[in-house]
């Protein structure tokens, strides 16, 4: 893992500890030009704006963090920038934190070009939108 993906994925698993849920601990960083635009962790909160994506199905749309990361950012932000997102256990370990369909295909809508994310303890995961 290089330098760059770690010190964001690093800064991601930092911003999970806020999550409010008990098992799926994430955390996302949003970022473009080097520089962090937003900071947001999941929660069990519903979004009406994620619920556009989500595959009726599939139940409600709560806040996943690369969701929450992007609500309230100008396209302007968003298009071009890279989005770091990594889950935590309890013992705050890294696991896989791959983006669910729902939340690429919000990232897709808002331009973001390319999704880090923690694969496991010394793995990382990546694709372009």
């Amino acid at each position: 893992m290089n330098g760059k993906n770690k010190r964001y994925l690093k800064l991601a698993m930092k911003v999970a500890k806020y999550s409010d849920s008990p098992v799926y601990r994430h955390g996302a960083v949003l970022v473009k030009g080097g520089s962090v635009i937003n900071l947001a962790a999941n929660s069990q909160n519903t979004t009406s704006f994620g619920a556009r994506f989500r595959h009726p199905d599939k139940g409600r749309a709560t806040h996943h963090a690369e969701v929450a990361s992007i609500l309230g950012v100008p396209k302007s932000k968003t298009k071009g920038s890279i989005l770091y997102v990594a889950r935590i256990n309890r013992k705050e370990e890294p696991m896989m934190s791959q983006p669910c369909p729902m939340c690429h295909d919000v990232l897709k809508h808002v331009g973001v070009k390319k999704v880090v994310y923690t694969a496991g303890a010394e793995e990382i995961g990546s694709y372009k939108l």
